[in-house]
């Protein structure tokens, strides 16, 4: 009989739209097949003839992170837990990375040599008269 660990734990800055695909590609990358069920990661890796390892993770979305409950042998809990110890913290957006940067272009004006009227640089011929330059 295996013993099944439940260990809660709290990753701060991410929600479970963002763990979800990371841990699911973890575990892919560490043997398992995953299964993803709305909120409900469960993961199992053949061991042996008659024998696999499981773990199921919970996850619910709170105000400054993620909670994640973990179901699963001491190991595997161990091995999730120091992966999530490693994600790299998520930068706060700045204002100003919040907002749009516009940029400033100057617009040059050329004078029709024929009817005088004033005309952007880029176009080849007066938008007025015809006339070119």
């Amino acid at each position: 009989m295996v013993e099944i660990f439940v260990c809660p734990l709290l990753v701060k800055e991410y929600n479970m739209y963002e763990l979800i695909p990371l841990v699911q590609t973890w575990l892919e990358k560490e043997g398992f097949t995953v299964s993803v069920l709305a909120n409900r990661v469960d993961g199992v890796k053949k061991t042996g003839i008659f024998s696999s390892e499981r773990i199921r993770l919970l996850f619910k979305d709170y105000p400054n992170g993620c909670s994640v409950e973990l179901e699963g042998s001491e190991r595997i809990s161990q091995c999730v837990k120091d992966y999530f110890l490693q994600l790299p913290p998520k930068m706060a957006k700045s204002q100003k990375e919040k907002e749009v940067i516009i940029k400033e272009r100057e617009i040059v004006k050329i004078r029709c040599p024929y009817c005088r009227a004033l005309y952007d640089e880029s176009n080849d011929k007066c938008p007025h008269c015809s006339g070119t330059r």
